[in-house]
């Protein structure tokens, strides 16, 4: 998505830019699987796993690969970083972007590494938020633009409560286990039903924010956000089905969470393959 909305705002694609760029943040990203599964088993082993959360189980099954498990997690940070560099010098990039990605993998690691432990602490969601509404789109859009400007924060800024919506859900089908773990999640000091509350809220404030900046006309020479707008009414409508059709009982709240992250991935999908479609027609 990132390296789309910089496309739209006029820089032309560089397949080169591209492929090196993920690959910085693929590393990161994975290592961030393997840092979380090292330092969450106490907390696993009194979760069922699912599709989107709950863990592995495979160092509880396995626990003399805990060393190698973190020892990866440590080797794909330092690649995401020497990648960086090699990035900074061969494209005359600033500085600044080493420490774009020195911050996403800190953040990813103390994510459940001690002895910051964001997740055990309350502020797992702010984690979320910044990764999904900052990092991940940023670093596509940073390696094609070189940089970030008003364009980019206008349209990501529904980002975040996107990601305060997938957090909530991933915590969700944990909230037993985490609170067993002492895990301070949302869902663990507020309750599911608090949890799914601030979900319809975020879900709504995205809805509305696009609606505004389609009614003001901010970058609408970039983009028709009332097709942005449109797609976004689609999370809320599947939410708002599960509310009157599922209730929260503990068996349904995995079948909930699962559903709507489903749902929350396709929304996005479709702005992706817009996008694409705006692109393509403007060339």
């Amino acid at each position: 998505m990132g390296t789309l909305l910089a496309i739209s705002s006029g820089v032309d694609f560089s397949f080169d830019l591209f492929i090196f760029g993920y690959a910085i943040m693929l590393p990161a990203h994975l290592g961030l699987s393997y840092s979380n599964n090292y330092f969450d088993i106490e907390v696993d082993k009194y979760n069922s796993p699912i599709s989107i959360s709950g863990g592995s189980k495979i160092l509880i099954e396995n626990p003399e690969l805990r060393k190698t498990c973190l020892l990866i997690a440590l080797f794909l940070m330092l690649i995401s970083l020497i990648l960086s560099v090699f990035f900074i010098f061969i494209y005359n990039f600033s500085i600044l972007f080493f420490f774009f990605i020195l911050f996403a993998n800190l953040l990813g690691f103390f994510y459940s590494a001690p002895p910051i432990r964001l997740a055990c602490r309350g502020l797992g969601e702010i984690a979320n938020i910044i990764t999904i509404g900052f990092l991940m789109p940023g670093i596509g859009y940073l390696v094609i633009k070189g940089s970030f400007d008003l364009f980019y924060f206008v349209f990501t800024f529904a980002l975040f409560f996107y990601g305060l919506e997938f957090i909530i859900l991933v915590e969700m089908p944990d909230m037993q286990g985490d609170k067993i773990g002492n895990k301070k999640t949302l869902i663990v000091k507020k309750g599911i039903k608090f949890g799914y509350i601030v979900m319809l809220i975020s879900l709504l404030i995205s809805s509305v924010y696009y609606l505004f900046i389609s009614f003001i006309g901010i970058f609408s020479e970039y983009i028709n956000y009332s097709v942005v707008f449109l797609i976004s009414l689609i999370p809320i409508m599947v939410a708002l089905k599960r509310w009157f059709n599922l209730g929260f009982e503990r068996e349904n709240v995995s079948k909930f969470a699962i559903e709507n992250i489903i749902t929350l991935l396709f929304a996005l999908n479709l702005i992706n393959i817009y996008l694409i479609v705006s692109i393509s027609i403007d060339l």
